[in-house]
């Protein structure tokens, strides 16, 4: 069964009034309406790269990408919105998973799940899409939880003589570059410049492992998030190597009154003072007191 004749028998199924009322609605009308050649041009440029990426194994099984990214127009993408947004998303999912097992014909599919996310690409134009996907291992964007002793890290004294990378989290692009204004004099005709301050450092964050300073990296927001990140959870500070550590593990946060704050948000406890944080847990803390993510352990080092 094609593409189109998926699409179709999606749009006319009993779940059309849930996920896409006005799709269905212009599909009864017209044979085929602007919302079913939308919704066929992605699945067809998603089942396109499959096509491409499809790899046969060995033992006669084959497998697929696990992520595919689809950026849509401006346009499109404050169309489908709400609850259209997530039909498509639902629809284009359970489409492209019937396609792929038909791909693969006779073989098994080795790959068990997908994910399909949308997004913007401010530079393409009204109807159409573009299609990127990643080999990265669907287990990675899983949170693996072991069960941790509550022991309390012990944190290395730093080598006075010690060069460590330094690695600067850039506050807003507005903020980093210097704004300059060009107004024109009405009495001499001369540009005049205008220079807005720079973000000022809140404080540095050390960021150890395995007794090793890895990086002193200054912070200028207020709030930060630490954890092992992707591209769905973007984080500041990002963890790597280490599958006990979540996508978004731990926020901390900059007071008004010069204080910190952490949150845990982590499947795994983080560690403070070697006192166990719990998932959901806020506490305050000072500066200098270390913090153990899983395999990592941090100190924030006041500015100055």
């Amino acid at each position: 069964m094609s593409v189109l004749d998926k699409v179709r028998k999606w749009i006319d199924g009993d779940s059309a009034e849930l996920v896409l009322e006005q799709a269905a609605r212009d599909a009864q009308i017209k044979p085929r309406s602007r919302a079913e050649e939308f919704i066929v041009t992605i699945a067809r440029e998603v089942e396109s790269v499959m096509q491409s990426e499809i790899v046969p194994l060995p033992q006669g099984t084959v497998i697929i990408p696990t992520e595919y990214v689809v950026f849509l127009s401006k346009e499109d993408d404050a169309e489908w919105r709400g609850i259209k947004r997530r039909g498509l998303e639902q629809g284009l999912y359970h489409i492209l998973a019937e396609r792929a097992r038909e791909i693969a014909g006779k073989r098994k599919l080795e790959t068990r799940s997908f994910a399909i996310a949308l997004k913007v690409d401010a530079t393409l134009e009204k109807g159409t899409v573009r299609v990127q996907h990643t080999w990265e291992d669907a287990e990675s964007g899983k949170t693996g939880v072991v069960a941790r002793p509550a022991t309390k890290p012990a944190l290395p004294a730093p080598t006075p003589r010690a060069t460590a990378p330094v690695v600067r989290v850039a506050p807003p692009a507005e903020n980093e570059m210097t704004e300059v204004s060009e107004r024109r004099s009405e009495s001499d005709g001369e540009e005049m410049t205008k220079v807005a301050p720079r973000k000022s450092e809140l404080y540095k964050l050390e960021v150890w492992r395995g007794g090793t300073r890895e990086s002193v990296i200054p912070i200028y927001e207020a709030e930060i998030v630490v954890g092992r990140g992707s591209r769905s959870k973007p984080v500041d500070i990002p963890l790597r190597g280490d599958n006990e550590i979540s996508r978004r593990h731990l926020t901390i946060s900059f007071t008004q009154n010069g204080g910190f704050k952490i949150m845990n948000e982590g499947r795994n406890p983080a560690a403070v003072a070697g006192k166990e944080l719990p998932i959901g847990q806020q506490i305050e803390i000072a500066a200098g007191t270390p913090i153990a993510v899983c395999s990592y352990l941090l100190r924030i080092v006041p500015a100055g």
